[in-house]
């Protein structure tokens, strides 16, 4: 189990920097966006003054011309750059929302996987015992702690998709959906659960059923 949760914590990591870097990009992009725009601005004032120019006297329309069209070229040079960087602003966008997604299935995988031991182990206890009307003390406690586990993945899913910060408390509804059948973990000793914030694991209100 110890190696299973450094793997999500991997994950979760690796998600946490997809973040990071998708939202550097959209603020790359949008300031390669606004430069472009403010070129085109340029752009299109400078040929204004350039056809109010054509139409002066002749002795000044050579030099005005000139000094135009020098800065029409800058700004030429300058929209390119513009274009040429927010290409690169988009491809590392791209990248890094398939690196995102990568790392939503890893997790996604991760939370299927905690689940199908959690139904094993049921599936085991219930052939072990099946005169038992209660699991032993041991048992019901590890099966808790998958749920724990089970809930700790789910609100991770939660607000990467919804880009929620560490204050953030999900409600056991929006848990449905990254949950095995949209069903909520029952504690198989009867305690209740406590959700949390995004910076507190859940718990449990049995004694000892608590995530390592």
């Amino acid at each position: 189990m110890n190696v299973k949760r450094w793997l999500l914590w991997v994950c979760l990591a690796l998600l946490f920097v997809s973040q990071v870097l998708l939202f550097r990009a959209n603020q790359r992009a949008t300031a390669a966006q606004s430069d472009a725009r403010d070129a085109r601005e340029q752009a299109s004032q400078l040929q204004i003054q350039l056809d109010e120019v054509k139409a002066s006297s002749v002795a000044t329309l050579s030099l005005d011309n000139a000094r135009l069209r020098s800065q029409n070229q800058q700004l030429l040079t300058k929209l390119a750059q513009a274009n040429n960087d927010l290409t690169q602003v988009m491809l590392a966008k791209q990248k890094t929302e398939a690196q995102l997604q990568t790392a939503r299935q890893a997790l996604q995988l991760q939370q299927n996987h905690l689940q199908q031991l959690t139904a094993e182990n049921q599936q085991v206890q219930a052939a072990a015992a099946p005169a038992a009307p209660e699991l032993a003390a041991e048992d019901a406690r590890n099966l808790c702690l998958q749920n724990l586990r089970a809930l700790d993945a789910a609100k991770q899913l939660w607000a990467l998709e919804y880009n929620k910060d560490a204050k953030d408390t999900p409600t056991a509804q929006e848990l449905l959906p990254y949950l095995k059948g949209n069903v909520m973990p029952v504690c198989p000793a009867g305690g209740t659960y406590l959700i949390g914030s995004m910076d507190q694991p859940p718990i449990c209100s049995v004694p000892g059923h608590v995530m390592p």
